[in-house]
């Protein structure tokens, strides 16, 4: 990996379990950055921030999860037509009519070194960028990337009512 500034989506800090208690940590937002060898957590709440780094070799899991699809398209609204027409999800979406057209749970990261369990979220509709962002560190031994099969809920893509 190249040195710089290469990282994260912003994520909500859920969990963070430690030998050292550190205040800040508790809801508070972070980023991770991506350096040659390893990460850094850099975290901020009010006008305070800390950095944590984190060495892949201390990386003992990494599990990033996409939140739980619901899809129920509304017959001949511009969304089910789309997926009709063979458009992805991940773009019909964006043109649903109706708030329970589409919905999607948060995107959760954990985190675990010898030293803390760390427990992230952050929108669902961020997934595909963080999937494409840790699939890249193939330094991780323990890297695992869940993607729950999407509910298709009461409507059917079949255009049935």
């Amino acid at each position: 990996m190249k040195n710089g500034l290469i990282g994260s989506t912003t994520y909500f800090i859920k969990s963070f379990d430690s030998v050292e208690r550190i205040e800040l940590m508790e809801n508070a937002k972070g980023i991770l950055q991506t350096f040659t060898n390893g990460l850094l957590l850099r975290v901020f709440k009010n006008n305070q921030s800390i950095s944590i780094p984190i060495p892949f070799s201390d990386i003992s899991k990494l599990e990033l999860r996409k939140g739980q699809e619901i899809v129920e398209p509304i017959w001949l609204y511009p969304m089910w037509i789309l997926l009709k027409l063979g458009v992805r999800i991940e773009i019909a979406r964006y043109f649903r009519m109706r708030v329970g057209e589409y919905s999607i749970d948060p995107t959760v990261l954990e985190i675990e070194t010898r030293d803390f369990k760390l427990g992230l979220e952050t929108n669902g509709y961020t997934f595909d960028s963080q999937e494409n962002y840790f699939s890249k560190f193939t330094e991780i031994k323990d890297l695992k990337i869940k993607k729950p099969v999407p509910n298709k809920g009461k409507a059917n893509m079949l255009g049935e009512r």
